[in-house]
Order: structure tokens, then C-alpha cells, then sequence
């Protein structure tokens, strides 16, 4: 995940960060840990074929094929980058997209974006190498006696710092709800912070691929779970995903017990070690159609027995459109005319 470049001639860190740096050296030293990281570049010299043949594709026919995040794919393959285990995992997981990989480039996007992120051969390498770290990592952890360190929430050291920054939210969050009428005491304790904050640093170890791009620490991905959870505790509710519900307290709807946390906790690992159970959403030309016309299409999605109802919206932007005075004679011609036929049919 390189800085980029932003229109305004600051600096970004990954595609969706945001443009603070004044220079790429600035953003690279800012996020020094990320370039520490180790990375691979021994896939086939077959993905960088078919890298190099997609961008060709694009670059002498036009295509709006594919999204920025696969292109800087297909670039960092095509040149030959070493590549991070999130970015592995993430071609990984295109292994999913593998039943249109023989479309033709002229007749769709399957076959196109398939070889942008290394075609077979690429994915294929991508899922071996993915297991072959993750089983050199385990064993490392196992021989350094490093689990308990690095996995075990108890033992997560909170800084002087970030205790400051708990207590504060603490403070502020309880003067915001000591006037609230609900059913539960929305107020927190520290104790209950530290121990969210605590298994947050524990997920941006363990479940690297949930992590947003823009988050660059695991103090900064367990400080957002912690203000996830005082939204929670305040409206009853979870913006997104439920987490650290048994620490809620009676009688919030939100509430699961211990028991309960730990079976969702298994499901979540068993998805994010699974690259097949990736959401997968198929639109037809129909659907497409109705989303550019109507500016939205809603489909239904079932999984384990639940029913999702899943919204795509699409942002029209109007086009400028240069008009010509002739032109605005002819309609305004057209419109007085089909006026005074009305009117005379009227009569």
C-alpha cells in the first residue's frame, strides 16, 4: 500500500487515506512499520504476463472496467513488486471470480479483471503462498512463545497515552448520557474501555484483511472499536458490526452473553480465513440498466437461512452539454407549435 499523490499535491497513505502529507518521503516515514513489513515477489512470471496483457487491452481500447484498487493490481504485477500478505490475500480471495475468467476482453469484464489481478496462475499462487505464511508465522509464534504476547488480551499494554484517551472518552461520554431514559445504564466504567480497546488490538493482529486501508496502527483501529461500542451503549444499536456485546449491560437489545460473543467470534474467523465465503454479487444487464436509469436497484441475498436485502445506489452527475442557438430556436419552435395545436383542438 504506496502514498499516493492527491489532486490537491498532498500526499495519501493507501488508496483511501487521507491527504495530509506534504511529501511522499513524509507519508512513508509517517507509516515506516507498513514498509518494515516483509514481502514476496517469487509468483510466476504467467501472472505478469497476463497483467501486462489486460493493461495493454485497456490502454489501446478504453475500458471502465474494474476499480482503482485492481488496476494498482495489475500495475504492481505487470512491474514485477514485491507484495504485502493483505495484498496476497486479497488476490487470494479473486479466486472467487474465477467462472468468468474466460470471458473475452471485448465482451465483458470477467476475463479482463481476472488477468489484471494475475489470471489463474496468479491467484493460484497467491492462495499457496497465503497458507505457506500463515503456517511460517504459526510456527515462529509457537517456538518464540509469542501467542500469549501478541494474541492474549490481557496482556496488551495500554500506554499512559491511550489510558488518557480512554478516561476522556469516558468522561465525555457519560456527562453526554447521564440525562438518558433507557432501559439500561448507558454510563461506562474504564474497565469495560480498556478491555474493548484490548481485544481491538487483539483483531488488528489476528483478522488483518477486516482492517480498513487508512488505518496505520492497532491504537488507532482499538480506539475506533472503542468509540464503536459507546455509540452502542448510547443508541441501543451498532452502525455496522456487532462487537463486545456481552460487554453491554442488562437489559441493552444489543446484549449477548459470553457464550454467545465466542460462537460469533469462530464465524468471523472461519470467513476471514475462507476467501470462498467473499460476497459475491452477480448483476444482470437488466439490473444494470435499472440502476444508470432509475439511480438504484435492490436485490435479495440469502445466507445460512437469512434473508438480506441489499441497495445499490448509482450518483447520476449531469453532463454538460453545450447547446447551440439554433438549436433552442428549433425546440422553442417545436413548443409553441405543439401549443397552438392543442389550443385549436380545444376549441
Amino acid at each position: 500500500m504506496p502514498c499516493y499523490k492527491c489532486e490537491n499535491g498532498k500526499y495519501k497513505f493507501g488508496l483511501s487515506g487521507a491527504c495530509t502529507y506534504d511529501t511522499k518521503a513524509q507519508c512513508e516515514a509517517a507509516n515506516k512499520d507498513y514498509y518494515a513489513e516483509q514481502t514476496y515477489d517469487d509468483y510466476p512470471q504467467s501472472a505478469t504476463n497476463n497483467a501486462k496483457r489486460a493493461i495493454k487491452y485497456k490502454e489501446e481500447n478504453g475500458s471502465s472496467c474494474g476499480t482503482r484498487v485492481g488496476w494498482t493490481r495489475a500495475r504492481q504485477l505487470a512491474n514485477r513488486e514485491a507484495l504485502t500478505r493483505s495484498t496476497i490475500a486479497r488476490m487470494a480471495s479473486f479466486k472467487r471470480h474465477q467462472q468468468h475468467k474466460d470471458v473475452p476482453y471485448d465482451e465483458g469484464c470477467g476475463g479482463l479483471m481476472y488477468d489484471a489481478w494475475g489470471g489463474t496462475s496468479g491467484v493460484e499462487w497467491a492462495i499457496r503462498k497465503l497458507e505457506q505464511i500463515d503456517k511460517e508465522r504459526k510456527a515462529m509464534v509457537d517456538e518464540e512463545k509469542e501467542t500469549d504476547v501478541i494474541f492474549n488480551q490481557e496482556k496488551v499494554e495500554i500506554s499512559e497515552r491511550i489510558k488518557k484517551a480512554l478516561k476522556n472518552k469516558m468522561e465525555k461520554h457519560n456527562e453526554d448520557v447521564k440525562d438518558l431514559k433507557k432501559d439500561w445504564n448507558p454510563k461506562v466504567t474504564m474497565a469495560k474501555l480498556e478491555k474493548c480497546f484490548r481485544r481491538g488490538v487483539g483483531a488488528y493482529y489476528t483478522n488483518p484483511e477486516s482492517v480498513r486501508e487508512s488505518v496505520t496502527s492497532p491504537d488507532q483501529w482499538a480506539l475506533a472499536r472503542c468509540n464503536s461500542f459507546l455509540y452502542a451503549l448510547r443508541n441501543g444499536r451498532y452502525r455496522s458490526g456487532k462487537h463486545d456485546t456481552d460487554l453491554l449491560p442488562e437489559g441493552h437489545p444489543m446484549r449477548n452473553t459470553k457464550k454467545e460473543v465466542q460462537k460469533n467470534m469462530d464465524k468471523e474467523k472461519k470467513y476471514y480465513s475462507d476467501p470462498s465465503h467473499d460476497l459475491h454479487i452477480d448483476i444482470s444487464e437488466m439490473q444494470m440498466a435499472k440502476l444508470h436509469g432509475e439511480g438504484m436497484v435492490e436485490m435479495m441475498h440469502e445466507e445460512e437461512g437469512e434473508e438480506y436485502s441489499i441497495k445499490l445506489t448509482y450518483n447520476m452527475k449531469e453532463k454538460e452539454v453545450e447547446i447551440k442557438e439554433e438549436e433552442v430556436k428549433e425546440d422553442m419552435n417545436y413548443v409553441f407549435d405543439t401549443l397552438l395545436n392543442k389550443l385549436k383542438n380545444d376549441i
